[in-house]
């Protein structure tokens, strides 16, 4: 059995092969179609990266893509847990507006999944001439009909369930079976599942066939089964505090770097959109700090997240941030990078931050963002956040996230007009919502 190290070695190997032919080989070069590549964490605290300046959790790799790019302070997602924010990402839309509000229940169902009447990014990518690559945690239905190739990729390797061991499985279920493509992989032979995301990425890097490059990978890191190697672990050395969460962001910061590196060594990394955030605020047991709440709360804790993103074509070094931005801008950026106009699909919530982040536009991305879970929702005008959520008082507070990210003093007392005029925005803006298709007991709030 390969060890980490050994499975890196294993994928350079490949890369360099790949460079001696690359005149049959490799991503796109053309300015006019840039590759775009999404890594996509999942339950992680917002002070586990040392990106935010977090000592227990040294994330270099991650870190070089702010260095080389941009750091969003104001990063956000669209949902409150696992598969809204990622229905959300690929429509850039609020999954809200077509039902999917709650994770996906973990049973087999013909009907639960990204409704077919979405436009997914990887549609319009493929349609543009990109070959469309989804690595890792799918979370979007279980039907072959809400497979990832059904909605727009052109290779998928990894599961369906919203979770699954980080070890090879001996008899694993329908659901959270490796599949390559759709065919599940018989025996699953690999390391470790976060190494081995990272190597799959780095082999479609490799070997695009001189195709524009769209990859999404959804690392189940640092997600429950707190599954970590032995070797990550012994690298903490005596200090094993939150041991199994350090060692769990250890790989990650490598599979990163995995990636990262397999897009240098390919020539490429001018002409490549790199994109890294996390899905949701951290999961019980993770550490949030400065943030109040966490996994499933309207809070920031629940919904701000890491989010970095390097273009070195288009988009100064070291660059900071700090204009809300959220998830659902990911779709109109790339499709626009790509050369599309405009989406084929549904109207569009997100913004191209492109014209933004190169000063061709003064104004921010957003005025108002929204979030909606069930009972918890919040709005967010300028630097003001009204907000229901975990631990509320079933009334909305107010607060001003310039002076105040920590959520700690309440003003809703001192500006009445000012909660008055936010709450019927929000009521405004979810009027036409429908039903969520599962779970919040079937009921509209």
């Amino acid at each position: 059995m390969r060890t980490p190290i050994g499975n890196i070695l294993v994928a350079a190997s490949f890369v360099a092969f790949s460079l001696l032919v690359s005149n049959v080989w490799g991503a796109s070069k053309d300015p006019a179609k840039p590759n775009v590549v999404i890594l996509f964490s999942d339950d992680a605290g917002y002070n586990e990266f040392s990106l935010h300046g977090a000592e227990l959790f040294p994330t270099p790799r991650i870190n070089s893509i702010a260095t080389n790019g941009v750091r969003f302070t104001n990063g956000y997602v669209s949902g409150t847990v696992c598969s809204p924010s990622r229905a959300g990402l690929l429509t850039g839309r609020y999954q809200n507006r077509f039902g999917h509000e709650f994770n996906i229940p973990p049973v087999y169902s013909d009907s639960n999944g990204l409704p077919l009447e979405e436009t997914t990014i990887a549609d319009v990518m493929k349609q543009a001439g990109y070959q469309t690559v989804a690595l890792g945690k799918w979370h979007l239905g279980y039907a072959p009909k809400f497979h990832p190739m059904e909605r727009g990729f052109t290779d998928f390797y990894g599961f369906l369930q919203g979770a699954r061991s980080y070890f090879p499985l001996d008899k694993p279920t329908r659901l959270n079976q490796l599949l390559r493509n759709r065919e599940p992989v018989r025996p699953e032979r690999f390391e470790y599942m976060t190494d081995e995301l990272a190597i799959a990425a780095a082999d479609y890097i490799a070997k695009s066939e001189d195709r524009p490059l769209f990859m999404y990978v959804a690392f189940n890191a640092i997600h429950t089964p707190n599954h970590v190697l032995q070797s990550d672990l012994d690298s903490l050395g005596e200090d094993k505090r939150q041991a199994k969460h350090r060692a769990m962001t250890i790989a990650l910061d490598r599979a990163v770097g995995t990636v990262l590196d397999a897009i240098n060594e390919q020539g490429i990394q001018d002409n490549t959109i790199v994109i890294f955030l996390n899905d949701n605020g951290g999961a019980t047991g993770h550490d949030n700090t400065p943030l109040r709440g966490k996994k499933g709360s309207t809070w920031e804790g629940g919904i701000r997240v890491p989010f970095v993103m390097q273009w070195p074509n288009r988009i100064p070094k070291g660059k900071v941030v700090d204009e809300p931005v959220i998830a659902l801008d990911i779709f109109p950026t790339a499709t626009k990078a790509a050369g599309v106009s405009d989406s084929p699909g549904l109207p569009l919530d997100g913004t191209d931050l492109t014209p933004f982040l190169t000063e061709k536009a003064k104004t921010p991305p957003h005025q108002v963002l929204y979030w909606k879970s069930g009972a918890n929702w919040a709005v967010r005008e300028g630097n003001l956040k009204l907000v229901v959520a975990n631990g509320g008082s079933g009334k909305p507070e107010l607060y001003d996230l310039s002076q105040d990210a920590e959520e700690k003093v309440d003003i809703a007392a001192q500006h009445p007009a000012q909660v008055e005029k936010m709450e019927a925005m929000y009521i405004e803006w979810k009027k036409d919502f429908p039903t969520p298709t599962w779970g919040g007991g079937g009921k509209k709030k």
